[in-house]
């Protein structure tokens, strides 16, 4: 890394942890004051900037969460106000995805609205109450914490790629492909009763199914596109968040469906494609953040 991109690493670990509206304002004027004070010290000592001397400028400056604490108004916190807007998607989206799952059991002629909100309706609030305690525990844990580790760089390149390990997600995604398109065959094979519970419900394989291998398919092949190239481009990210948007589609229509002719199966099925949704939505959030422009000058109002 130059110089820049050790400031550039620092500034993003401190506007991580401020509100988002005033990330681009602060980040944009720490980043002048940072780069003026280590063009002072160049000067100073008669020479270019080096790793050792913006490291020590940095490390003086201050620890990058003590930084961002100044921006924010002192006190124990269990959910940071960055994190706030997370937390609330993430309850929201817990309790929707379990009534999602569990209401069309209403339909049930022993199954009434009733039985449902006293059991999975309001058993779904577990979900933000357990977020809570963890964020709790991790606000105590933080108390009790000495001081930061001396802060270090980290790379501000979130398009690059470890090949190494994107080459196991890979090679894991495309055995998990040729496992699931071979599902039927391998359920025929195993002994009573697991072929009558993994039955599929009739049509399910010619008319959904095939809808489900092709999105698969397509996923393989950008994966090992971004592989090959070593790094995510904005095509390729939009494509990414082209595939999230349709695996929702997807697997919304799979869970509304009858996937397997035995229920208890079925229904084991569609909680298993709920938490799908989950993470699926949680990696949709994660892209359209990484696809968030850099830092820019703040525009400046004009009198007339």
């Amino acid at each position: 890394m130059n110089a820049n991109d050790v400031i550039e690493s620092y500034v993003a670990d401190v506007i991580r942890r401020v509100p988002l509206k005033e990330r681009n304002d602060i980040g944009f004027e720490l980043h002048t004051l940072l780069t003026e004070m280590l063009d002072a010290r160049a000067q100073a000592a008669g020479k270019p900037a080096d790793d050792a001397m913006v490291l020590a400028m940095l490390r003086e400056f201050g620890a990058p969460a003590d930084i961002a604490a100044r921006y924010r108004a002192p006190g124990f916190v269990i959910i940071p106000p960055e994190q706030t807007r997370s937390f609330a998607w993430l309850s929201l989206t817990g309790i929707v995805l379990q009534w999602a799952v569990t209401l069309p059991r209403v339909s049930d002629d022993d199954y009434t609205i009733t039985h449902w909100w006293l059991t999975w309706g309001l058993g779904a609030f577990w979900w933000p109450g357990f977020m809570a305690m963890m964020s709790l525990l991790v606000a105590w844990i933080g108390q009790w914490r000495s001081g930061e580790a001396p802060w270090s760089p980290r790379d501000v390149d979130p398009d690059r790629v470890n090949r190494g390990a994107m080459a196991v997600g890979v090679v894991s995604y495309a055995l998990a492909v040729a496992m699931m398109i071979a599902m039927p065959s391998i359920t025929a094979q195993l002994p009573a009763p697991f072929p009558r519970i993994f039955e599929f419900a009739p049509g399910f394989l010619a008319t959904r199914a095939w809808v489900v291998v092709a999105l698969w398919l397509a996923g393989l092949a950008m994966l090992t596109a971004v592989l090959s190239k070593g790094r995510w481009t904005r095509t390729t990210r939009r494509m990414e968040i082209g595939f999230s948007i349709a695996w929702l589609v997807v697997l919304g229509w799979l869970i509304s469906s009858e996937m397997f002719v035995q229920p208890a199966t079925n229904e084991g099925a569609r909680f298993g494609l709920g938490i799908v949704m989950l993470i699926v939505i949680i990696g949709l959030g994660v892209s359209l953040f990484r696809m968030r422009p850099g830092l820019h000058a703040p525009k400046i109002a004009t009198r007339h």
